[in-house]
């Protein structure tokens, strides 16, 4: 006999699928509704895209420089080395007659020997100086002993120069006691010094930077003074590609070598589209040709003038670093972006700027719909926020919430005080969040500005989490926090 349907089960069955309809047809309503009723708020689903390719600009490098020049004929001889930075006083070079002095230089080294050999004889014993460096020399020598026997070349060599100091001080002070002793010594020095004088003149810095003996000749051309007055012409300019080399023979008046400060410039003019947003003392990425690898090197560079025309404008950009890799040139290739750079593409309108509290992370309520609560003198009050970044110990909350102003002070329920004395300003986005806008926060060094109203937010350095397919709004000005979208 068959068994009869359960008609409970049947009953609870439809009552469940009733029950889904009901919930689905609600939903749907509520959905309808709210399109209905939400303002027309465009938004854009986030792309990858890359940066055009960049034009290279040629510029003028313009330096801190000062140029000596030969006080006579003769041979240059210099004190200090190429790229060597020196202070204000310091030998440089001297001019000198080069037989005349070579010729003294061999006399005075022939009555320096016979000097010392002469006081070796006469004084060794006698001065306890040259006693105390003579038992000094023994010292050394017994110290380092175990370095002979064990081949241990680094004590060895701190042994030579150890001793090539020491018999150097013992020699100087022979001489030195010869000098003083009178005689022929004294005499034939004197004269030597006075030749030397006559045939040789010395050249001394008259102010601090790096020696260099390569002049191109335009020193005087691209000076800081005349730099507010240069021309197109002049920053279109290109030097001959002859080889640079230092002089040697010299005339009275040639310039000789050059002292070069630190701060140093590039002056080009640029297309008005691709500086957009450059402002005055703003530090910005300078790609900057390698003077020996070729390639373009990013470089932070100082904007230090801009001057706007019709189509381009002529920019200035200061820098304190890197001179010597620049200093024997005039002309530089730079571009103001990589050659090619991937990142997410975004609206440069859907950038904006809001402002913001940090507090600590203890002085945040509730798991879900989070609050602070606000001192008011005689108790607290609990004031509703939304938590745009979470950042460790702290978030950021907006500095705009309802019922929050500067200087109140926040509780976290156990004593502790907090006051809101700090407003901090970012930069960011808005997310279309499951129908509601929520604010992101981008980095501003992460982003690359193109042509035709567009930005590139490069993901590498982009610490907001905006992903590839995820949709913002257009247009920051049009939403607020938590309004509905769609």
């Amino acid at each position: 006999m068959a068994k009869a349907p359960n008609r409970k089960k049947v009953s609870v069955s439809v009552y469940i699928v009733a029950v889904l309809i009901i919930i689905f047809t609600l939903g749907y309503m509520f959905n309808m509704a709210r399109n209905h009723m939400a303002p027309a708020i465009p938004t854009e689903v986030v792309r990858m895209g890359t940066v055009d390719t960049p034009q290279t600009i040629t510029a003028i490098i313009i330096r801190d420089e000062r140029v000596y020049y030969a006080p006579r004929d003769g041979q240059l001889v210099f004190a200090v080395g190429e790229f060597e930075r020196v202070r204000a006083g310091t030998r440089i070079a001297s001019i000198q007659d080069s037989v005349e002095v070579a010729g003294i230089n061999a006399d005075m080294l022939a009555l320096d020997q016979r000097a010392l050999q002469v006081g070796t004889m006469r004084i060794d014993q006698a001065d306890p100086n040259i006693a105390r460096i003579n038992n000094h020399i023994r010292g050394q020598v017994d110290n380092r002993a175990h370095a002979f026997t064990a081949l241990n070349f680094s004590d060895l060599f701190v042994l030579r120069d150890n001793l090539n100091q020491s018999i150097h001080n013992r020699n100087q002070l022979i001489i030195s006691g010869s000098l003083h002793a009178g005689g022929d010594y004294a005499r034939q020095q004197a004269e030597l010094l006075a030749r030397l004088g006559v045939h040789s003149t010395d050249m001394y810095a008259r102010s601090g930077g790096i020696m260099t003996a390569v002049l191109d000749g335009l020193e005087n051309t691209f000076t800081l003074a005349g730099m507010p007055a240069l021309t197109r012409e002049q920053l279109n300019f290109t030097p001959d590609p002859f080889p640079l080399f230092p002089a040697r023979e010299l005339y009275a008046n040639d310039p000789a070598f050059k002292i070069v400060g630190n701060t140093w410039y590039i002056a080009a003019y640029i297309p008005n589209e691709m500086i957009h947003g450059f402002t005055v003392g703003q530090m910005r990425n300078i790609y900057v040709e390698s003077p020996t690898m070729g390639g373009f090197t990013p470089m932070q560079m100082r904007v230090h003038q801009i001057i706007t025309g019709t189509r381009d404008s002529r920019v200035v950009f200061r820098n304190t670093r890197y001179v010597i890799d620049f200093i024997h040139q005039r002309n530089v290739n730079i571009r103001l972006t990589q050659s090619v750079e991937a990142g997410l593409r975004i609206p440069n309108t859907a950038i904006t700027l809001r402002n913001f509290y940090v507090i600590p992370l203890t002085f945040l309520h509730g798991l879900i719909d989070h609050s602070v609560l606000r001192y008011t003198g005689e108790g607290s009050m609990s004031i509703p926020v939304i938590v745009t970044e979470w950042a460790g110990t702290h978030v950021h909350i907006s500095a705009d919430t309802a019922g929050l102003n500067r200087n109140d002070v926040l509780l976290d329920g156990l004593g502790g005080r907090y006051t809101l004395s700090e407003v901090h300003t970012v930069q960011g986005i808005y997310w279309a969040h499951h129908g509601y806008a929520r604010f992101r926060r981008i980095y501003t060094d992460s982003l690359t500005t193109e042509r035709g109203g567009t930005t590139l937010l490069c993901p590498v350095r982009n610490r907001a989490s905006i992903r590839e397919f995820e949709s913002i709004v257009v247009d920051a000005n049009m939403v607020t926090e938590g309004q509905l979208i769609w």
